[in-house]
């Protein structure tokens, strides 16, 4: 390559403007200590967008820690009654109705209906997933910006998971209050339709909701088998989160100095179509401005330099017996 060939980067992005040997290039310096500002810029930018909440979460983790131990322990005396409570009620009913036909059927409608309403619930486990956020960055090509865009959104929408699963988690202390009234209030409500007249009470009715208050029993910690589960779950959200907004950071800021880059390379483009002549004496001046041969990093030597028979082809030949290099007698001067 030449001193003033555009240059390829190695992933096979074009760059038009040269590099040259040897030489000073201020504008290109200039632009890349640019670029690279902006890409701090754009890196620090995004981490500070989400600085305020991640803050916010370290002390919202705390409170609900100690919070989720205190509400579970209120509450599992309270549970443990209540299933007690709603077995008896389910065997009660049973025996109100008699037909063991009718029970059976109650049975499987209970069951398929089970098996939807598990579906639109979701599994009961932690509500966020193992990230792997090191991962190589793309090349510097079109491709790797396109791919370089993918993994930013991919990645925002993995912290927008996160950050929302560590939301709905620093509430779950309220919400084991909530579920667990939620409960007492529909076996209290069974309770007073079967003390009604008997006439009145649709067995069936109070039987399926006997079975809906089993079901809310056995999830009302929400998957968590222990105070512990429920804590790393939560660290685990908040920690997902804050991994991602350092990696989304990176990313950004990578993107940043890509596109600068671009950015610079179409000025310099543009500003050469509009005055090619200016680059072309500069060009000239840094090639040609000595007295050395274009294009050559030796200086020039004058003919006083070299010995008449060097071989060069660069001067005369004086004696009457030597001839030129096109084989003709040399002519004596008179």
């Amino acid at each position: 390559m030449t001193t003033e060939e555009p240059a390829e980067t190695g992933s096979g992005r074009k760059r038009c403007r040269p590099t040259p040997e040897g030489g000073c290039p201020p504008s290109s310096t200039i632009d890349d200590r640019k670029c690279r500002d902006k890409g701090l810029t754009a890196q620090l930018d995004y981490s500070n967008s989400h600085a305020q909440d991640l803050e916010a979460a370290e002390t919202t983790y705390n409170t609900a820690r100690a919070d989720y131990r205190e509400k579970r322990h209120d509450a599992a005396l309270k549970v443990q009654d209540m299933k007690h409570q709603v077995k008896h009620l389910i065997e009660r009913i049973k025996c109100l109705i008699e037909q063991d036909r009718v029970v059976r059927c109650l049975d499987d409608a209970f069951e398929d209906v089970c098996t939807q309403l598990d579906c639109c619930e979701g599994p009961l486990r932690c509500c966020v997933d193992d990230v792997d956020f090191d991962r190589p960055m793309p090349p510097d090509d079109q491709k790797g910006d396109r791919k370089l865009a993918h993994l930013i959104d991919r990645y925002e929408s993995e912290i927008a998971k996160a950050k929302d699963c560590f939301t709905t988690l620093s509430g779950e202390p309220a919400a084991i209050e909530a579920r667990v009234a939620a409960v007492k209030a529909d076996v209290d409500a069974i309770l007073a339709a079967l003390a009604d007249d008997a006439a009145k009470v649709d067995l069936k009715k109070q039987y399926a909701n006997a079975l809906l208050a089993k079901r809310k029993l056995s999830r009302i910690w929400n998957g968590f088998a222990d105070v512990t589960e429920y804590v790393d779950c939560l660290c685990k959200a908040v920690t997902t989160w804050s991994n991602g907004v350092e990696a989304v950071a990176l990313l950004k800021g990578e993107q940043a100095v890509r596109t600068c880059a671009q950015e610079a390379e179409d000025a310099w483009c543009t500003a050469l179509k509009a005055d090619p002549l200016t680059e072309i004496l500069a060009v000239y001046d840094r090639l040609c401005g000595s007295d050395k041969p274009c294009g050559s990093d030796k200086p020039q030597e004058s003919e006083e330099d070299h010995p008449d028979d060097c071989g060069c082809g660069k001067h005369r030949y004086h004696h009457d017996d030597e001839e030129e290099p096109s084989g003709q007698p040399v002519q004596s001067a008179s």
